[in-house]
């Protein structure tokens, strides 16, 4: 199905359906997005939330990048092809992590300021409130990070 969204899409045109705020929402941009998948890029910033006192990404960051790129491509697909005037989330919060594969020291060593991520999402399954996809954080080749998630969220009535 079509959209008239032009990707990539910055998430701060679509941050208000979420309930992150900055400095919370880590999430750059939207690559691409369907109803079971999506791609998001995070270009990494050296004062940013996500990484640690060395300033080197901490590793379970990416764990939220990947629950973040969920939501907004989850949030792209219902604006820009279900319905644009959809209502934001009330709820959304990550319910549980399977079969997390965080990046090791050597993986973060070759991560610097400046270099894009890409967060890829897959695999979407709805139940309900409930919805279970997979992720992956990469940097080209390079793959930083994988989990399966669910999620649960609930959008204002």
């Amino acid at each position: 199905m079509s959209h008239n969204a032009v990707l990539p899409l910055p998430v701060k045109a679509v941050e208000k359906y979420l309930p992150h705020r900055p400095p919370m929402v880590w999430v750059d941009d939207v690559l691409q997005f369907s109803e079971k998948a999506g791609v998001c890029r995070v270009r990494l910033k050296i004062d940013a939330h996500y990484m640690d006192a060395e300033q080197r990404l901490r590793p379970t960051s990416c764990l939220e990048f990947i629950a973040q790129a969920y939501g907004f491509i989850s949030v792209c697909h219902h604006i820009y092809i279900l319905d644009p005037n959809s209502k934001p989330l009330s709820k959304a919060f990550l319910a549980s992590i399977k079969n997390a594969k965080l990046p090791s020291l050597e993986i973060l060593s070759q991560l610097r300021a400046g270099d894009d991520l890409t967060i890829s999402v897959t695999g979407v399954r709805q139940m309900g409130p409930i919805v279970l996809f997979l992720g992956n954080v990469s940097r080209g080749d390079l793959v930083v990070c994988e989990a399966e998630m669910k999620v649960f969220k609930e959008y204002e009535v």
